[in-house]
């Protein structure tokens, strides 16, 4: 570990997080100094660390601790990641993105590997004692990934794979849906299913659909085709709302009927709740006085 000016520093590092609020980081700092140094790589390109040297910067601090790395390219790339993949401000997207350039590079620097096992081999009658010997067995670079990020990020194996195949599977479209709200993270683990330019087809489409009917949508366009599936798939602009009510219509009455056969009947519950039941039927026979009519006699 070395001391380094800051003005020495550069901020050039594209995975770095600048201009974010450190006002608490500040006062860390302040009152218990600076735990973890900034780490640099040997040009002086901040590697992880950017709030922190943010801080020290508005603190009118001129110097620091630094640890410098003397790696390859690939290397520093991960650090920067690595330093990111920890904290608790990035998206969903951002954090998806890391994910798959991590294993990316992981995999490049780490194309298959060996451990040794030892495995138990049972004892004959005639031995007193069970025999033991190592074996070899292969481990491939994602399964090790992967456990070795839920370690960091407290992410399962599960929860990171899948965010690994959303950001490579996942059309601009997706994506972009995805950033500004229009999709959420199961409707997309359902549309990443299509092929990237079924996606930019369909996306317009299907995004206000309800999972299980975008579920069905992606059957059907991996047998019939994409087009198929669209024409079979009605483009309603209240088609959430409509399942979000069949929907929890459906759990009333299922637990309507688990009442009944323990004896228990509408007019055995509390009052608020038959309140409730009798507005959803005038409400029903209302719509049903002011639906048109349509003459049978032309």
């Amino acid at each position: 570990m070395e001391i380094r000016k800051l003005s020495e520093l550069k901020a050039t590092n594209p995975y770095l997080r600048l201009g974010t609020d450190v006002s608490e980081l500040e006062k860390s700092i302040q009152a218990l100094g600076l735990i973890a140094p900034l780490v640099i790589s040997e040009d002086n390109v901040i590697l992880a660390g950017a709030r922190r040297y943010q801080a020290l910067l508005n603190l009118g601090y001129t110097e620091a601790p630094v640890i410098i790395v003397q790696k390859g390219e690939l290397e520093k790339e991960l650090i920067s990641i690595d330093e990111n993949l920890v904290r608790k401000d990035l998206s969903k997207i951002e954090i998806e993105s890391h994910l798959r350039r991590a294993k990316e590079i992981y995999q490049s620097l780490n194309p298959v590997e060996e451990i040794e096992e030892e495995e138990i081999v049972e004892a004959s009658p005639s031995e007193d004692d069970e025999e033991t010997k190592v074996i070899k067995k292969e481990v491939l670079p994602a399964q090790k990934f992967l456990s070795m990020v839920s370690e960091k990020t407290g992410l399962s194996p599960k929860q990171i794979h899948q965010a690994i195949i959303r950001d490579e599977k996942a059309s601009t479209s997706v994506k972009e849906a995805r950033k500004s709200g229009k999709l959420s993270l199961s409707q997309t683990n359902e549309i990443v299913k299509l092929s990237p330019e079924d996606q930019e087809e369909a996306i317009e489409h299907i995004r206000e659909l309800p999972v299980r009917e975008i579920k069905k949508f992606v059957k059907t366009a991996k047998e019939e085709g994409i087009r198929s599936a669209i024409e079979k798939t009605p483009k309603d602009p209240h088609h959430r709302d409509y399942s979000e009510i069949e929907s929890s219509l459906k759990k009333v009455l299922k637990k309507m009927k688990q009442l009944q056969l323990e004896g228990i009947y509408t007019q055995d519950l509390p009052e608020n709740i038959q309140d409730l039941l009798n507005e959803i039927y005038q409400t029903k026979m209302a719509n049903l006085s002011e639906k048109p009519q349509v003459n049978a006699v032309q």
